[in-house]
């Protein structure tokens, strides 16, 4: 790709403004599908209806899209070329992080979701080189105790216990 002269610089970066459009599209669409959600008894509800925090995600992946056009922007303040950075291939560890996700994620109804997010805090680390036990073992208890202390507690909201993770 050839340099443009910052005279002509543009605005928006095309490629980004492209899979902005495309994560926007798919954000609508969840959108659209969380409305479908059927209507939870108020016994139920857990004062937080069912599509309220899907809806909260969608919106922030939204608002932190709009700004992927504009990113090439920054790079070039620090002197970097958005474009320059993308040419590598990419790394086989995002591919092998989203299976180890997949597969964690599929076992939440067996392992219930606080025991689901300390195996996710204690193997991610390590998976992506942090050998010290001393931060990892206190991070994978404390972190996942605090959101679930969060969303038990304060946002009576209730994780699924899971088949292993009923006594928890």
């Amino acid at each position: 790709m050839s340099q443009i002269p910052p005279e002509r610089e543009k605005l928006l970066h095309t490629t980004d403004l492209v899979v902005a459009l495309i994560i926007l599209a798919i954000c609508g669409v969840l959108y659209y599908v969380t409305t479908t959600f059927e209507e939870v008894s108020a016994m139920l509800a857990q004062n937080v209806p069912p599509e309220f925090v899907p809806q909260l995600v969608i919106i922030i992946i939204a608002i932190l899209t709009l700004g992927i056009p504009f990113e090439h922007l920054l790079h070039k303040r620090r002197g970097g070329n958005i474009d320059s950075e993308r040419s590598d291939r990419i790394k086989r560890m995002p591919y092998v992080t989203a299976g180890l996700l997949i597969v964690l994620v599929v076992g939440i109804p067996y392992l219930g979701m606080l025991l689901t997010m300390i195996g996710i805090c204690a193997i991610l680390p390590l998976l992506w080189g942090e050998r010290r036990l001393k931060l990892i073992i206190p991070f994978a208890i404390l972190f996942p105790l605090a959101v679930a202390y969060l969303f038990n507690k304060i946002l009576l909201v209730f994780f699924e216990p899971g088949v292993l993770g009923i006594a928890l």
